[in-house]
């Protein structure tokens, strides 16, 4: 993959100005493995039951000036190897840019690290704008503006992209994603706007997705969370989707519960999901967790429980 390979000669190259002491740098390497049990069970179905690795993360960051760093992560298990590719620029000090393989600014959840999101998969409805390109990675350039005003954090990202659903070989320049999240943030709360457009110049439609999200903490250890997306799926269809959560820690334990609604035509009826969770978090760098999911589609309904571990190294 030209990407892989075009970051791989930058990397080596840092590191033969860092041997010979022309640019200094620090690099950094870390990682996260996912191994899982999942149990699956239906209306009319024999459960069904594997061990798998869901995710396996490495990555190496360096930084070679005060204002100049690169990124690289895989994923051997995931189809799209490379998973972030990029280098950041900050020349000044509330203001950065980033270009190359990298998240979308939009979907809080989306923009969420696998190592932090609350269970072991974001919602349908997230994986939907996913892969309608309004969400996920890409490759392109996003423009960051971070600033505090009182007590309050604002932050402005906004990126223009492929519009692939960062597929590495494929060719799509007469298709763009335009994408832009307003982020407003206290010690207590969050609040999300994000806008995404999808442009492609040869047939000329033009689809747009917007979405709302927030987080506060209502009393102390308990966090309300939600999250909202619509948006075109293709001329004459809006798919979108909706979730509402609840955690509550106490000690090393964090307990969980939400409620999210998957459309895949918003003129249509809702896939219901329900989840529920219990985290055990004795360190920093492993979590145990129980997860159980109900999916309510029509009269049927689907379990599954999944039991697993985190590792961040």
């Amino acid at each position: 993959m030209k990407i892989l390979k075009f970051f791989i000669v930058v990397l080596l190259l840092i590191h033969q100005l860092n041997a010979q002491k022309i640019v200094r740098v620090v690099p950094t390497v870390s990682g996260f493995v996912q191994p899982i049990y999942k149990v699956e069970t239906s209306n009319n179905k024999i459960p069904a039951n594997e061990f798998l690795i869901n995710r396996f993360r490495l990555g190496i960051s360096g930084k070679y000036s005060d204002w100049t760093e690169a990124e690289i992560e895989i994923d051997p298990l995931d189809k799209n190897l490379v998973k972030n590719a990029f280098i950041n620029f900050a020349p000044f000090q509330n203001i950065s840019l980033s270009i190359g393989r990298q998240k979308i600014p939009f979907s809080r959840e989306r923009l969420t690290s696998v190592k932090n999101i609350q269970y072991f998969e974001r919602p349908k409805f997230v994986k939907e704008f996913d892969d309608l390109s309004y969400a996920g990675r890409d490759i392109g350039l996003v423009a960051n503006f971070n600033t505090k005003i009182e007590k309050i954090n604002v932050n402005l990202s906004a990126g223009i992209f492929n519009g692939n659903k960062g597929d590495l070989n494929g060719d799509y320049n007469n298709s763009k994603t335009f994408a832009q999240r307003l982020e407003i943030s206290h010690k207590i709360f969050s609040f999300g706007f994000n806008s995404a457009q999808k442009f492609d110049s040869l047939s000329s439609k033009y689809f747009v997705a917007n979405g709302f999200d927030f987080e506060i903490e209502v009393i102390k250890n308990l966090k309300l969370s939600s999250e909202f997306l619509i948006g075109k799926k293709n001329s004459n269809t809006l798919t979108g989707g909706e979730f509402i959560a609840l955690e509550y820690a106490l000690n090393d334990f964090l307990f969980g519960t939400r409620f999210s609604q998957y459309f895949s035509n918003i003129n249509k009826n809702a896939i219901n999901y329900y989840e529920a969770k219990v985290d055990y978090k004795p360190d920093r760098t492993i979590k145990i967790s129980l997860n159980w999911l109900v999916e309510n589609k029509g009269s049927n309904y689907f379990n599954t429980i999944i039991i697993g571990a985190s590792y961040v190294f």
